[in-house]
């Protein structure tokens, strides 16, 4: 089985090589410096792994799970928000189908 992080690459070079959307890395975390300074990045708690925008403006999230992993309450909450602001969210778990997964949001679909 292959781990979600080579399914993540497989998928974000999928995607961009369409140029249709282009899609970046949501790192999401925190880390307390060495000098105690506390620290967060990404777009926050339960954001998609990979953020992006479609060459209409339309932006686009995608959850990328390995075959057996599932989505947190906090991804579900996230998911939730960005699709009633029009974002296209979609959990997918191979390259297969985040490209059917893009033609759905090409198509106006919300995930």
């Amino acid at each position: 089985m292959m781990s979600e992080s080579k399914i993540q690459r497989a998928i974000r070079i999928a995607l961009n090589r369409t140029m249709r959307v282009r899609v970046v890395r949501n790192n999401v975390g925190s880390v307390t410096t060495a000098d105690g300074r506390f620290i967060s990045f990404g777009v926050g708690r339960g954001s998609a792994d990979l953020l992006g925008v479609l060459r209409s403006g339309r932006a686009v999230g995608f959850e990328i799970k390995a075959a057996t992993g599932r989505v947190s309450d906090d991804q579900r909450r996230w998911h939730e928000a960005a699709r009633k602001w029009g974002v296209f969210v979609a959990v997918v778990r191979s390259v297969d189908e985040a490209l059917e997964a893009l033609a759905r949001a090409e198509q106006g679909a919300c995930e």
